[in-house]
Order: C-alpha cells, then sequence, then structure tokens
C-alpha cells in the first residue's frame, strides 16, 4: 500500500477521534491487568493444592503441578501472564517447598540447577503455547471475518439506497477492526463529497487531495490525521465509483497495513453495491 503523508495542518482532535481512544484504551488496558492477575491467582491456586501434598510426593512431582500452572495459564492467558507465572512458580517452589522453608535460602546448591531447569522449561512451554494460542486466534478470526463479508455481501445485495449501504459497511468495519469508515462519493461535476453521513465528526479527518488521489490511483494512507486514515477507491466492473476512507482504530497505522488486503475486499463489495444502485436509479429515470 503506498504510503502518503499530507502537508496540512493537524487539528486538534475531535471528539470522534477522543470516542475511538477511549473505547479502545480502557478495555486493552483492563483485560491486560485482569489476565496477570489471574495468573497470580492461579499461581497462589497450585501453591495451596501442593502444600499438602509435600509430605506424600518427591519435589520433581511438586514441580509437574507448577509446570502444568504455566501451561493452563499460557494456553488461557497469553504470553504475558505466562512468562510471570514462570518466575512465580520458581518463587513459590523455593518459598514453600525446598528445605528450609518459607525463607529463600537455599542449603542445597543442586536446588540452584533445579530452579534453573524449571524456569527454562517454564518459558519455553510458554512460549509455545502461547505461539498455538497465536495461530489457533488468527485462524479463528480469518473464519469470523470470512463469515462476516458473506454476510455483508448478502445484506448489500437487499440495499435499495447509499445511506443503507453505508450502515452495513459502519456497523461490519465496527465490529471487524473496530474502525470508522467514510464513503466519498463523485458529485455531477467529479467533486468527491461525502455520502450519507453519521460519521459523528470523522469528515473532519478527511484529507480531500489524499481522497482524489486514491480515486484516481490507487489506495494511499494519510499518516498526517489525528487517526491515520486509508483511502481505498470503489473499483466497480466498469469505473471506479468512489473512495472508502477508514480511519484507524489506534493512532498507528499498522492496523490498516494488516488488514489492507481484507480492507480492499470490502471495498470491491461495496463498489458492486453502489454501481447496483446507480444503474437501478438510471433505470428508474428514463
Amino acid at each position: 500500500m503506498n504510503s502518503v503523508i499530507t502537508d496540512r495542518q493537524k487539528s486538534p482532535a475531535a471528539p470522534a477521534v477522543d470516542a475511538l481512544q477511549a473505547r479502545q484504551a480502557q478495555p486493552a488496558n483492563a483485560g491486560v491487568l485482569r489476565n496477570y492477575g489471574i495468573a497470580l491467582l492461579a499461581c497462589i491456586l497450585t501453591t495451596a493444592i501442593a502444600t499438602p501434598l509435600r509430605e506424600h510426593f518427591n519435589l520433581p512431582n511438586i514441580v509437574m503441578l507448577f509446570l502444568l500452572t504455566v501451561v493452563v495459564v499460557s494456553l488461557w492467558l497469553g504470553r504475558g501472564p505466562a512468562v510471570m507465572a514462570s518466575f512465580v512458580s520458581v518463587g513459590s517452589f523455593d518459598f514453600f517447598f525446598v528445605p528450609p522453608l518459607f525463607t529463600f535460602t537455599v542449603d542445597d546448591p543442586q536446588y540452584f540447577v533445579t530452579f534453573a531447569v524449571m524456569l527454562v522449561v517454564a518459558l519455553i512451554i510458554s512460549h509455545l503455547t502461547g505461539g498455538l494460542k497465536r495461530q489457533a486466534n488468527a485462524a479463528a478470526a480469518r473464519e469470523r471475518r470470512s463469515h462476516a463479508l458473506y454476510e455483508m455481501a448478502r445484506e448489500l445485495a437487499g440495499a435499495v439506497e447509499m445511506a443503507q449501504v453505508a450502515e452495513i459497511a459502519q456497523r461490519f468495519l465496527r465490529i471487524a477492526i473496530n474502525s470508522e469508515v467514510i464513503f466519498l462519493l463523485p458529485d455531477q461535476g467529479g467533486e468527491l463529497k461525502p455520502a450519507a453521513i453519521r460519521d459523528g465528526g470523522w469528515t473532519q479527518v478527511i484529507a480531500p487531495l489524499i481522497a482524489k488521489l486514491a480515486f484516481e490511483n490507487t489506495a494511499c494512507t494519510d499518516l498526517d490525521a489525528p487517526h491515520p486514515v486509508s483511502y481505498f477507491p470503489l473499483k466497480a466492473p466498469t469505473r471506479v465509483q468512489g473512495v472508502m476512507a477508514v480511519a484507524s482504530p489506534s493512532q498507528s497505522a499498522k492496523p490498516l497495513y494488516e488488514h489492507h488486503e481484507y480492507l480492499d475486499t470490502v471495498a470491491s463489495l461495496i463498489a458492486i453495491a453502489v454501481e447496483r444502485l446507480h444503474y437501478a436509479e438510471a433505470a428508474q429515470r428514463t
């Protein structure tokens, strides 16, 4: 994707930009803290379960319980909480199970090897299981987006006016990648104008010159807006019907680059729907 940086003056963050930032930051921060808290509780629970067993099981068997905790944390909560669980598990094992008890002092130097191996194995397990979880999540996300594309195409087939097309696309992109979208269609004089505006102020971040560049050439990104905005030409079978402007859900353009192919597919579906409406209106006039 071509990146274009405009030289226009950055405007103060619009209310719509502030709303999107708040919508992104608060749930993300709360979720991260919650995951680390759950990981810590899992280690505490493992210690509580293993403490009565230390009179009946050898220490290597106790180690297995802590490693199992790391695996479960990694699968459910991800790599970061699993790394923390690895260090907490080693510390708990040392404090509660290695003599002398209830101190981090170690009488037998051989236990230092045990701690090192336990930590290395726990970190490797957290890395591998975290990678598997990411791959599984990515595959599930692709499947959800493919299904959503099918549902959007079906809804677009029943749209009878541009306002419906815009509403369907806006709802879809908010759910799929938490982004805002605005459509720019050419008027009688060929100038691009926002269509079916229900954007809550997002037109303030639109750069007309970059939108025109996308309309006449190919997709490009404005990195100078409060949130980066990508512009996708609505290429229908006969001609370009307009431009789809998608605002990044963060102040980074990375989400737009990561979903470029996906957004390009969305733009193609929208273009076909817009062209169908255009010919339907032309048929009614004649």
